[in-house]
């Protein structure tokens, strides 16, 4: 299979417009034959060689629409995941979302991810200050590095569109593999 004889899907879950900026840039990183829509707009999966599933990280995972989405309509389909989140990526307790991110991808051929720092919306950071999570009330308090403003940027949106690029070649590559 060649990348132009694929067909991918781009679909996300975006509260604050930054899970949408990012899934634009993945969308805008494909080759093939390509479509993006949010996941409300979404039925069916068949037909599609590659999904891109953007969402941003709620309760340190996906949220319960993203879980449902996965395990309803993604069992056995190729996904690649976008993940927008308020915490640096650098921080040590960011270690414990992707995991849990993976985890609810569990009944689907996960291909990759790819993780970015996003703005948070205002009024969460005040929320967050009451989290059951000693480290992210903590967080919260201090700042949370200024709760990712300016994010995503130019850097993280480049990446955005070469993970996407990738993806679509490495599953092609090994579409022709299997063949």
């Amino acid at each position: 299979m060649t990348v132009s004889n694929m067909k991918t899907l781009v679909t996300y879950v975006s509260s604050s417009g930054n899970t949408r900026k990012v899934a634009e840039a993945a969308y805008d990183g494909l080759k093939g034959e390509k479509e993006i829509r949010p996941i409300e707009d979404i039925n069916d999966l068949s037909g599609y060689d590659l999904v891109f599933l953007g969402f941003p990280v709620v309760g340190e995972g996906a949220p319960g629409k993203v879980r449902r989405f996965l395990a309803r309509k993604a069992r056995g389909k190729k996904v690649a995941m976008l993940v927008t989140h308020g915490m640096p990526s650098s921080n040590d307790a960011f270690a414990k979302v992707i995991p849990r991110c993976r985890a609810a991808a569990a009944g689907s051929d996960l291909a990759g991810i790819y993780d970015c720092q996003g703005q948070m919306v205002p009024w969460l950071p005040k929320v967050l200050r009451f989290h059951p999570y000693s480290y992210v009330r903590a967080w919260a308090r201090m700042g949370g590095d200024q709760h990712g403003i300016g994010h995503p940027d130019r850097s993280d949106l480049d990446g955005a569109r070469k993970f996407a690029g990738e993806m679509e070649a490495e599953h092609a590559r090994r579409t022709d593999e299997s063949k």
